[in-house]
This record gives structure tokens, C-alpha cells and sequence, in this order.
């Protein structure tokens, strides 16, 4: 069968691959759906988690269930399905300290096992499904399915590391595809007052997940801009979901961020090696500001209670699908769509 496998830095190409064989607690699915991340892009660019390199990559797919191992017992061949975006091992002993997902076990860009491998495959290898695999509902669309792994849970996994109350201010610093869903999370959330800040053309989609504001940080600075929005007040917390400068971008959210505050990062700087920040942003350590990195929730549980969002009309993730694109031989082109940023891109998808 054929894997969209990484050679090197700036090197991946479709290749001959073995077949992934089950384990007992596995399933083989053949992808229908699979959309391509700006991780992926960076990864392509930089070969920047040296795991991935000789793999076959991609990590946001759904499918159908070809086959599965002699121990599942939630799954069977023909169920629709999500397959789950990281690697989280949930047999680990840190799993029952709510800490599974920092053990990547499961991970084709972490793991050295070379058939822990990607979703951008004929058939991929979902690993532990009971724990991992998700079923999708009837009356949720492959698209729908398709953002909840990545897109959605990632978003929604930084809404909650942000501790949003009712009537808080959330900024959120680049309306992309997970920076909109951080808008729609911060509203479902109960944030009364949502600003998002970027200067692409996605202002009306943020209005229609949330945002009461928008800030367009090419047009003036984006700290007087903010405060200027809020009446003067720091905003309680903020999402960065935004490239570039990885020292502009933190500095921006802790100067806008209030005392106490919280900034959940969900961006993947892998093109940049060091950070400086100026120390007067935590008053030269003296001042409480919350900062975490976010790495998306996974596991059926979660996954399960995003599609619920989704099933009952809470949530419609189908818009961040900017471009769908046919077959197999379309994946080059929707990577250089997503890192060319043409279009208007939010999220390119194939259909194998």
C-alpha cells in the first residue's frame, strides 16, 4: 500500500509502505477524510520531531473499520469512526493521574516503533481503540467529525486551561482553524465579551462562533487596540493561535492578560529555537500570570463529549472546511494550499 512518508526536511512523497497488521487491541481503518494541519506543514518544512522521519505522516483523519484485533469489543469492521490525533497512552500507570496523554507512546511523531505510523495512508493502524477510537454518530457528516480531534479538542483543551467564568474577556490572537473554535469554546464557556485579533479574512466566521470584537493587529497595536475594546480593563485570559514571532506573540498576550490571568499557547513554533521575553511582563517576577503550553485532550470520553456539541446543534464545525479537495494525488496540493495560505485558507481536507 502507499504512505505519505517523510524523507527529510522539506522531503515527503507517497511511497510503498508495508500493510500495518493489528495488534489485539488494534483496528485497521481506511481513511475517508483527512485534513491537513499547519503542524503537519511545519513538520514537511523543518523535519522537526526526527521520530516522524521515515513514517508516514498526518494526523486528523476519520474512516471506516476494515478489520479489528481478537480483544476489542467495542468496534467492528464497517463503524465510522474518528481516529484519534495524538498518542496517548492510556495503559500507563501516569494515565490513572489524569497525566496519560504527556506519554506519547502511541505517537508517529514521537514514538521510535516504525509502525507507529500517520493517517495520510491507505490503511492506517489505530492503536488500544477501545480506549482511543471514537464512533461518530449518525447525523454527523465526515467534515463535522473530521475538526473534532485536532481542531476542536485542541481549542477546547486550551478554553479549559483558561478558566473562563461567566462574563469573563478573552482575547484569542489568530482566527485559524483552532483560534475560531477557541472563540466558539470561550462562548460556549460563558465569556461574555470575546476579542479576537488577526488580519485575515475570517472576522465574519469569529462574529458568527462569538467574537464581539475584532482587532486587526496590522492596523495599530494590538495592546492599545484590546484595551481600547475592554474599557481600559486587561482581559482576564488569552489563547495564542497565532505564528510569526514567538516573542512577539507571548510578550502581546501577557501584556494584555490581567494580573492572574492565563494564557493557554496552542501554537507549534517548530521553526524557532529560543524565546525572549521582557521580565516587566511578570513585574521581574514579582506578579502572578498564568502561561501554559496546551496539548489537545484525547481519548473516546473527550472526543465523545465534543460530538455531543456537534449532535445537538451547540457546535458546527463544518465551516473551518475552506477547501475539499478528491483523491489521494490531491494531498501535495492541499499541504501547499495550507502553506501558501492561499485562498483565504482555514482548512484544507481530502477525500482519498
Amino acid at each position: 500500500m502507499r504512505g505519505y512518508v517523510l524523507k527529510d526536511a522539506g522531503h515527503a512523497e507517497w511511497t510503498e509502505v508495508p500493510a500495518p497488521t493489528p495488534g489485539p487491541y488494534d483496528a485497521i481503518v481506511r481513511p475517508t477524510a483527512v485534513a491537513v494541519c499547519t503542524t503537519d506543514v511545519h513538520l514537511i518544512a523543518t523535519a522537526g520531531f526526527p521520530a516522524a522521519v521515515g513514517k508516514a505522516i498526518g494526523h486528523e483523519a476519520v474512516g471506516i473499520v476494515e478489520s479489528v484485533g481478537a480483544l476489542v469489543k467495542d468496534f467492528a469492521p464497517g463503524d465510522r469512526v474518528i481516529i484519534p490525533a495524538g498518542g496517548t497512552d492510556w495503559r500507563h500507570p501516569n494515565a490513572q493521574r489524569g497525566e496519560g496523554k504527556y506519554v506519547q507512546t502511541n505517537n508517529a511523531y514521537f514514538s521510535e516503533d516504525p509502525t507507529v505510523a500517520g493517517v495520510f495512508a491507505d490503511l492506517v493502524r489505530a492503536i488500544d481503540v477501545d480506549m482511543t477510537m471514537t464512533p461518530i454518530p449518525d447525523g454527523i457528516t465526515d467534515l463535522q467529525a473530521l475538526m473534532v480531534p485536532d481542531m476542536v479538542a485542541t481549542a477546547f483543551t486550551a478554553v479549559q486551561r483558561m478558566e473562563i467564568d461567566f462574563g469573563d474577556t478573552v482575547a484569542v490572537l489568530g482566527l485559524g482553524p483552532v483560534g475560531l473554535m477557541g472563540v466558539a469554546g470561550a462562548a460556549l464557556r460563558g465569556a461574555s465579551q470575546v476579542i479576537g485579533v488577526d488580519s485575515r479574512q475570517t472576522a465574519a466566521l469569529a462574529r458568527q462562533y462569538g467574537a464581539t470584537h475584532i482587532v486587526n493587529h496590522e492596523e495599530g497595536d494590538t495592546r492599545e487596540q484590546v484595551l481600547a475594546a475592554t474599557g481600559g480593563r486587561p482581559v482576564d485570559s488569552v489563547m495564542i493561535a497565532s505564528g510569526g514571532s514567538a516573542s512577539d506573540v507571548f510578550t502581546t498576550a501577557l501584556r494584555v492578560v490581567k494580573k492572574g490571568g492565563h494564557v493557554a499557547n496552542v501554537s507549534v513554533f517548530l521553526d524557532q529555537e529560543s524565546v525572549t521575553l521582557p521580565l516587566d511582563v511578570w513585574g521581574h517576577g514579582s506578579i502572578e500570570r498564568f502561561f501554559t503550553g496546551v496539548f489537545v485532550q484525547e481519548g473516546r470520553e473527550f472526543y465523545t463529549r465534543l460530538l455531543r456539541l456537534i449532535q445537538f446543534g451547540r457546535l458546527d464545525p463544518t465551516p473551518l472546511v475552506s477547501h475539499k479537495l478528491k483523491g489521494w494525488d490531491q494531498l501535495d496540493t492541499a499541504i501547499g494550499i495550507m502553506r501558501d495560505r492561499v485562498d483565504n485558507v482555514i482548512k484544507p481536507v481530502v477525500i482519498p
